[in-house]
């Protein structure tokens, strides 16, 4: 597995917190870096994209690859960083959300489940949303926000998180789930 420096490891936690549907801008990423970061950022930046950890599928956004991802969750099991900001709870909340990772099975030495048909997945999703929406129909407000859905959905199944992105997304193009987005959160509603 690939041994990143702590500036690596920071510069892909920072991309994986701050990306928005599963991208963010090189800029965003670096605004919210420590001022001793920001110098080096440019450079952080090309050497993970030239070891693919990083892609950018689009002009100027960047996002982590299945490998970066695999490659921060290692190690961060083994740095001895501390964290010295008061600020930055995205950051950690992403922190919490691979340390969890870590607890799944067999998770860094297999590629996650890349054989999930879109049928099987459009399934257990609908299961999943339904169980949620239940309930949140017993507290008295239904509210599914699509981040909070993919993150339950991948930590109960096996699957790359580029391949669910990618069956979320053919699920709102072919109208199953309608989506719309609210004070920068994006709520889903399965469509009947």
């Amino acid at each position: 597995m690939t041994k990143l420096s702590i500036e690596q490891m920071l510069y892909l936690l920072y991309t994986v917190a701050y990306s928005d549907k599963g991208t963010v801008t090189q800029g965003t990423v670096k605004e919210h870096l420590s001022k001793e970061l920001k110098k080096n950022a440019d450079d952080i930046y090309n050497t993970l994209y030239q070891e693919n950890l990083l892609e950018s599928p689009k002009r100027r956004r960047i996002s982590v690859t299945e490998e970066g991802r695999k490659a921060l969750v290692t190690n961060l099991q083994t740095t001895d960083y501390v964290f010295d900001s008061s600020k930055g709870q995205k950051v950690l909340n992403t922190l919490l959300h691979c340390l969890k990772l870590t607890s799944l099975k067999d998770y860094i030495s297999s590629v996650p489940g890349e054989d999930m048909d879109f049928d099987t997945f459009v399934e257990k999703f609908k299961e999943l949303y339904f169980a949620e929406r239940k309930q949140q129909e017993l507290r008295g407000v239904v509210a599914i926000r699509s981040q909070y859905i993919r993150q339950k959905f991948s930590e109960k199944n096996t699957i790359s998180l580029t391949m669910l992105d990618n069956y979320f997304n053919k699920l709102k193009s072919t109208d199953k789930v309608f989506a719309v987005t609210e004070k920068d959160e994006e709520l889903i509603q399965w469509v009947e």
